[in-house]
């Protein structure tokens, strides 16, 4: 079997099937239903299609979260001869159970697919700590045009506890405003699980802007979204009332645990806007229900 990771694809063996045997329908070869793997890269396979075979069709590999069909992965390679193949060049999710769905289409516009298979990766690989808070920036982003008029752009600001405070518009601590759509990734070193309620916390400063939280087994992805857009001006009990919140819960996005979160602004207002803070302002990434 010849296997070049994305954008390759195929199998010069006439094992499962030979081209003159194919089924009317692709059949999933490899991982099995249910199957739990030893890696985060593994190896997709599927038996074409009569008619959708090598320079007849296309082969699109959909990889999605079971419990939520939220997409994790999806590439579309040229047909093997009998079988193709891919092996994703990133890792993927763990954290979840996932599950894998094949299309194809071939050049006259027909069309044909799989069904869906789960399976699962090891843990996600979890540090040890007491702390709820974000521990490192991993990466952040902000449009050049935000960067130019925002003052507080210091991505750094949103790990450990909350501690915004002062006064505007230009005499505030203790966040790093997103700009039009920017976001800024956390590493929470020890793990997030779905538990009994809301799972993790953004601390949100000034008002009430919405922002997107997404999750990941790796600081690099791949990228679930947990919520979209959540309004995050809640106010905080016995903290001043500068420092908003608002909470997520892991279910919706449908992972069982995660260590990173990107947390995006939610406003999508266009810089330069007139203000020093444009977008979302986080303050702190919190866990509420920690891996023990």
């Amino acid at each position: 079997m010849l296997v070049v990771p994305l954008g390759s694809c195929g199998d010069d063996n006439e094992s499962p099937g030979s081209p003159g045997s194919l089924p009317p329908q692709p059949v999933q070869v490899e991982p099995a239903a249910g199957a739990s793997l030893e890696t985060d890269r593994p190896l997709f396979t599927v038996q074409n299609a009569t008619g959708f075979d090598s320079g007849e069709a296309d082969y699109t590999f959909w990889i999605t979260v079971a419990s939520s069909e939220r997409e994790v992965e999806t590439v579309t390679v040229p047909a093997g001869r009998s079988t193709t193949s891919i092996q994703f060049p990133e890792p993927l999710l763990r954290g979840a159970t996932l599950a894998w769905t094949v299309t194809t289409a071939n050049a006259s516009g027909e069309e044909t697919a799989t069904g869906s298979r789960t399976f699962r990766l090891p843990p996600v690989e979890c540090g040890l700590s007491g702390d709820p808070y974000a521990k490192a920036v991993e990466d952040f982003w902000v449009p050049a045009v935000c960067l130019a008029n925002n003052i507080y752009n210091d991505p750094e600001e949103a790990l450990g506890p909350p501690d915004a405070g002062g006064q505007g518009p230009d005499m505030f601590f203790g966040f790093v405003s997103l700009g039009n759509g920017g976001w800024v990734t956390v590493d929470m070193e020890g793990c997030t699980i779905d538990g009994p309620g809301d799972d993790v916390r953004v601390f949100q400063a000034v008002s009430g802007e919405p922002v997107t939280l997404l999750a990941s087994s790796t600081p690099t992805g791949p990228w679930v979204v947990v919520e979209y857009r959540k309004p995050c001006g809640n106010r905080v009990p016995g903290m001043p009332p500068l420092r908003r919140q608002c909470t997520f819960d892991l279910l919706d996005a449908g992972i069982e645990e995660t260590r990173y979160f990107k947390v995006q602004d939610g406003e999508l207002f266009p810089c330069p806007g007139g203000t020093v803070s444009e977008g979302a302002d986080i303050d702190a990434v919190e866990i509420l229900n920690p891996k023990p």
